[in-house]
């Protein structure tokens, strides 16, 4: 029973780092476009051409280096490449 609960509490630890990660991501990208969230949402869209990356949010694109690094370190974190 005390396996479990360590278990338990190390995989919530896990889970509390990564929604900590996306809340810091959250709140750069906001502190970058402050109307992002207007709508509750935010519509993305990456397109690469080699190592470059265009983002599209919201309807206008960014270079991948003009968006604060710990959004872009986390959305890179989370795209897959089509093979």
């Amino acid at each position: 029973m005390v396996s479990m609960n360590i278990e338990t509490l190390k995989a919530l630890n896990i889970k509390q780092a990564e929604k900590l990660i996306d809340l810091e991501a959250s709140l750069a990208l906001q502190a970058f476009i402050p109307d992002v969230f207007d709508k509750g949402s935010v519509k993305l869209k990456v397109r690469s051409k080699h190592d470059q990356y265009t983002i599209n949010i919201n309807g206008k694109d960014y270079d991948s280096k003009e968006l604060p690094s710990v959004y872009w370190k986390h959305l890179k974190s989370k795209l897959v490449k089509k093979a």
